[in-house]
């Protein structure tokens, strides 16, 4: 069974209890690229440096991991499969403070196969800053 856009949407945004806590959204995704956007509006609860107002890099992590599984969920195209997919790496390099009340992750899966599945996310402020650059690799228990 492939994954419809309506479930799809509501698996991202309410079926994860942290992507809910969070407050995730689906932006737009593409079943052809296989790329996700998601949105998270700033709380004052996500600042991990009151002096700056900036969000912690938890935060920012966190995004592109639950971003980057969306992509890889998309990639595997089959609802069956979205639960035994798991990340097993994850990178992230932080580039430049985050400001503004809305942070973006794109993520575009590089390469999906059998059993590994690799993405890789940006995530901008509403500035349209690159803030972080994320790779993430998914292991899909078949």
């Amino acid at each position: 069974m492939t994954i419809d856009p309506k479930t799809f949407a509501q698996l991202i945004e309410d079926s994860i209890p942290f992507n809910k806590h969070l407050g995730v959204k689906l932006e737009s995704f593409d079943f052809e690229s296989a790329r996700v956007v998601t949105r998270v509006e700033m709380r004052d609860e996500f600042i991990g440096n009151s002096v700056r107002g900036m969000p912690h890099g938890g935060l920012i992590s966190a995004l592109i991991d639950a971003t980057a599984g969306a992509a890889a969920a998309v990639a595997v195209r089959e609802v069956a499969l979205i639960p035994k997919i798991a990340t097993i790496d994850m990178r992230v390099d932080y580039l430049k403070p985050a400001q503004g009340e809305v942070l973006f992750t794109t993520a575009e899966v590089m390469r999906s196969g059998k059993r590994v599945i690799v993405v890789r996310c940006d995530v901008h402020d509403d500035r349209g800053v690159m803030v972080a650059l994320g790779t993430n690799v998914f292991n899909i228990s078949r």
